[in-house]
C-alpha cells in the first residue's frame, strides 16, 4: 500500500545538495561492455529509471552473477525479504539459466543480500518508507530497504543495472555484471499511478497482470481500474448481504451489462472488448499487484457514466433517473458511444442509495485498499435537470456511505465541490481549480495530479497515431511532453505537502487489447512516473531522454510495447543464444538475439537500421548512427558469414521494433560442440554455444 506523508519534502529539500554526485548514463548492453568516457570501473552505469536520489560510482570490479549466486535475505523481516527474493530470482532464472536459490543464512561471495531493516542510516531518505539502499562490489549486491516496498524498489533498480537481456524469458549468453555502485533512494510522492479503462474496452486478467509487471518494475504504486462507465460493467456484484426489502438482482450487471462495450468510432473502427472480473478475478489480481507493491483502487464512477448499471438494474430506471422506464423499455438501451454526460442516477430515489450502499459495500470488502474512487465527473445531464445544489447533494450523500464503509474517497476535481473528509483524494484533470484548491484548504483532501494535457496516455503522440485522441494534447504528444512539467505547478497554492501524488490515466475509447495499452502507455507513463518519484532539482529532458534510451531495450526484451518514437536514441543490446544442429546439411541457426527499437530490418535481412521514413509508422529513434551488421563465426575454423535479422513484431504504426533473432546458414561437417561468436559492426560481441549430434 502506497503511503502518504511529509517524508517527499524532505527527500526534495536535500536533493539539491546532492545533486552533484549523480553520474548515470545511457549505454549498450552487450556481452562485453567497452569503458568508455561514462564508464567508471568494469561497465558503465546504466540509464536508470525513475533517477534515483543519489547514485555514486565506487570504482573497482564489477560484481558478476554466476551459477553460484545465491539471493541471501537477512534481517527481522525475513518471511517478507524472501518473497522479493524468490520474485528477483524467477525474473532472473530464465535468462541466466542459473537456480538463484534463495536461502536464510550466512552470506558469502557472489551472493545477493537482501534486508528490511527500518533503523538503518537512510541518510537523505531518512522516514521515506521506501527509502532504500544499494551497493555493490566484485564481492556481493547488498540491498537495505526500510519496508518491504523499499526493498522491492531496491531489487528494481538492480534489475536495471544488469544488462538487459536479464529480462529475457529465453536463455542467452551474456556477462551478467553489475557496475560497482552505491546508491540511496525514495520517491517523492507515494502515489504514483496509472489508470487503465477497462469499462469501455475489456482487458483480461492476464493482460492485466502484464501491465502490472511493467508498471512494477518502473515503481508505479498504484493501479486505478476504471471498473464502470456507460458502456461496460466490469466487476461481479453478488446478491449476498443484500439490506432488508432490497430486491436488485446485483447479478445482472455483469450479465448484461458485461457483455457489452464501447463501439467502433470515427477513431477506432473495431468494437471494444467485453468481459468482466468475477470476485475471485479481481481478488487475485489484488494480491498479484500486492506482490509486486502495487496498490488496486477500483472505480465505480457515479452519479454519471452509468448508462450500463441503468441497462442492468430496472430499479434504478425511476423518473428521475436520465432513463425512465417504460412498457417497452424497463431498462436502458445499451448506447456504445463515446459520448458523454448524458447518463444519471437518480438522485431523488431510494433505490439509489441502496444500490451504491450494496456495491460499494462489496468492493470494500475486496478492496485492501484505503481508497474507494466514486467519479464524480461529467454530470452534465444531471446537472441541468436537478441544477448544481442537486449534483452536489447526491455526491455528499454518496461520500457519506463510502466513508460508513472505512474507506476514504477520490473522485474527479468536478466532486471536490461537496464537503469531503481529510485525507480524501481530489483527482484534478481538467477546468477550473478552485474547489481542489478549497477542498484541500478547507477539508484537509489530498490532491492527485492528472492534468490531461500532460497525463492522459490516450492521446494520440502525433497526428499520424492510429488510435487515440486529441482533445487534451494535440500535436506533439510525445514522452517529453509527459516529463517536463511540475504537480505543484497544476492548482496553484498547493505545494508537495498536499499533494498525494501522480496519476496518468489511459481511457480506451479507441483502445483495443493489451498491446495497444501498452503503446499508449509507454513510455510516457515512466516519464510521469519518474515526475511522482525524483525530486525536480533532479530532473531535466535532456538527461531523461540518455536515460531512457537503455530503457527500451528492457522493454522490448520483456515483451512490452511501446512507441519507439525519434525524441529518444534508442539503444540496443546483443546477446548470444546456444543452439543445436545435425552434421551434414546447411541450415539456418539462431545463434543470438538483438533488441534495437526505433528499427527495420533490410529486406535481404542483413542490416538493420534506424525507421527513418516518416511514413504511416512516423520515424523512429536509436542510438545507431547507421546501418548495422554482423558477422558469424560458427568457432569450426570456417570464414565468418554474413548475418541475418528477423524481427519478431517488425516496428509499425502500433508495434515497437520487437527482438530480432540473428541467424546465418552453416552446415557443421562433424559432430561436436562448438563455440562460436557474433560480432556486430559497432564492436559488440556475443558468445554462443552450438551442439551439432552426428544425426
Amino acid at each position: 500500500m502506497f503511503r502518504s506523508g511529509p517524508f517527499h519534502i524532505l527527500a526534495r529539500t536535500l536533493a539539491a545538495g546532492v545533486a552533484g554526485v549523480l553520474t548515470i548514463a545511457a549505454t549498450t548492453s552487450a556481452v562485453s561492455a567497452k569503458p568508455g568516457p561514462e564508464s567508471h570501473g568494469d561497465t558503465a552505469i546504466p540509464g536508470l529509471v525513475p533517477k534515483p536520489l543519489q547514485v555514486t560510482a565506487k570504482g573497482g570490479a564489477d560484481f558478476t552473477l554466476t551459477e553460484d549466486t545465491r539471493i541471501v535475505v537477512r534481517g527481522a523481516e525475513r518471511a517478507a525479504a524472501e518473497e522479493v527474493g524468490e520474485l528477483l530470482a524467477t525474473t532472473l532464472r530464465p535468462a541466466t539459466g542459473f537456480e538463484l536459490p534463495v536461502v536464510a543464512t550466512q552470506p558469502s561471495g557472489r551472493d545477493i543480500v537482501l534486508s528490511i531493516d527500518p533503523d538503518a542510516d537512510y541518510g537523505a531518505a531518512e522516514g521515506n518508507p521506501e527509502a532504500y539502499r544499494l551497493s555493490s562490489s566484485s564481492a556481493r549486491v547488498r540491498v537495505t530497504g526500510a519496508t518491504r516496498q523499499g526493498l522491492f524498489d531496491g531489487t528494481q533498480t538492480l534489475r536495471q543495472l544488469l544488462p538487459a537481456f536479464a529480462g529475457s524469458d529465453v536463455r542467452v549468453n551474456a556477462d551478467w555484471r553489475v557496475p560497482a555502485v552505491a546508491i540511496l533512494d525514495a520517491p517523492r510522492f507515494g502515489y504514483r499511478g496509472i489508470m487503465l479503462d477497462v469499462a469501455r474496452s475489456f482487458l483480461e486478467v492476464d493482460e492485466v497482470r502484464k501491465v502490472i509487471d511493467a508498471a512494477s518494475a518502473a515503481k508505479l504504486s498504484v493501479l486505478h481500474l476504471h471498473l464502470a462507465d456507460d458502456q461496460g460493467w466490469r466487476i461481479e456484484i453478488t446478491n449476498s448481504g443484500r439490506a432488508a426489502g432490497d430486491d436488485i438482482d446485483y447479478t445482472a450487471l455483469t450479465r448484461v451489462s458485461g457483455a457489452t462495450a464501447v463501439l467502433g468510432n470515427p477513431y477506432q473502427s473495431a468494437d471494444g472488448h467485453t468481459g468482466y472480473y468475477t470476485q475471485d478475478d479481481y481478488r487475485d489480481l489484488i494480491d498479484y499487484a500486492a506482490e509486486r507493491e502495487v496498490e488496486i483502487i477500483p472505480e465505480i464512477d457515479i452519479p454519471g457514466h452509468t448508462n450500463a448499471a441503468l441497462a442492468a438494474i430496472p430499479q434504478l430506471n425511476t423518473a428521475g433517473s436520465s432513463h425512465p422506464a417504460t412498457e417497452a423499455e424497463p431498462t436502458a438501451p445499451h448506447n456504445g458511444s463515446i459520448d458523454v454526460g448524458y447518463s444519471y442516477l437518480d438522485p431523488g430515489s431510494e433505490a439509489t442509495y441502496t444500490f451504491i450502499e450494496h456495491v460499494f459495500g462489496q468492493l470494500a470488502a475486496m478492496t485492501p485498499s484505503d481508497y474507494l474512487h466514486v467519479g464524480g465527473d461529467e454530470s452534465h445531464a444531471m446537472t441541468q435537470r436537478y441544477g448544481h445544489e442537486g449534483y452536489v447533494e447526491f455526491v455528499e450523500r454518496a461520500v457519506g456511505i463510502v466513508h460508513g464503509l472505512g474507506k476514504r474517497t477520490i473522485g474527479w476535481n468536478e466532486y471536490a465541490e461537496t464537503v469531503l473528509e481529510p485525507g480524501d483524494g481530489v483527482q484534478y484533470w481538467a477546468g477550473a481549480t478552485d474547489h481542489a484548491k478549497r477542498a484541500v484548504a478547507e477539508d484537509g483532501a489530498k490532491l492527485l495530479v492528472s492534468p490531461g494535457n500532460m497525463s492522459y496516455l490516450d492521446m494520440k503522440y502525433h497526428p499520424k497515431t492510429p488510435i487515440g485522441l486529441s482533445w487534451a494534447c494535440s500535436g506533439d504528444c510525445d514522452v517529453q511532453h509527459y516529463y517536463d512539467w511540475s504537480p505543484q505547478e497544476v492548482v496553484p497554492g498547493v505545494g508537495d505537502e498536499d499533494i498525494l501524488g501522480t496519476e496518468a490515466p489511459l481511457w480506451s475509447e479507441t483502445v483495443r487489447g493489451v498491446e495497444q495499452a501498452e503503446f499508449m502507455i509507454f513510455p510516457r507513463a515512466l516519464a510521469h512516473g519518474e515526475v511522482g518519484w525524483t525530486a525536480e532539482s533532479l530532473r531535466s529532458p535532456a538527461d531523461f531522454a540518455d536515460r531512457l534510451a537503455s530503457v527500451g531495450t528492457r522493454l522490448a526484451i520483456a515483451g512490452t510495447n511501446f512507441y519507439d518514437g525519434p525524441q529518444i536514441p534508442w539503444s540496443t543490446a546483443l546477446a548470444g543464444t546456444d543452439a543445436t544442429a545435425s552434421a551434414g546439411g546447411s541450415t539456418d541457426i539462431a545463434v543470438g538475439q538483438l533488441a534495437a527499437p526505433g528499427t527495420k530490418a533490410a529486406e535481404d535481412g542483413t542490416e538493420v537500421a534506424v525507421d527513418s521514413v516518416d511514413d504511416a509508422d512516423s520515424t523512429g529513434g536509436s542510438s545507431l548512427t547507421g546501418p548495422l551488421t554482423a558477422v558469424v563465426d560458427f568457432g569450426d575454423g570456417s570464414a565468418p558469414v554474413p548475418a541475418r535479422f528477423a524481427a519478431e513484431v517488425p516496428r509499425g504504426a502500433l508495434d515497437a521494433a520487437g527482438v530480432y533473432a540473428v541467424t546465418a546458414p552453416h552446415a557443421y561437417a562433424a559432430p561436436g560442440t562448438y563455440r562460436g561468436t557474433v560480432t556486430a559492426s559497432d564492436g559488440t560481441v556475443a558468445a554462443f554455444t552450438v551442439t551439432v549430434s552426428g544425426d
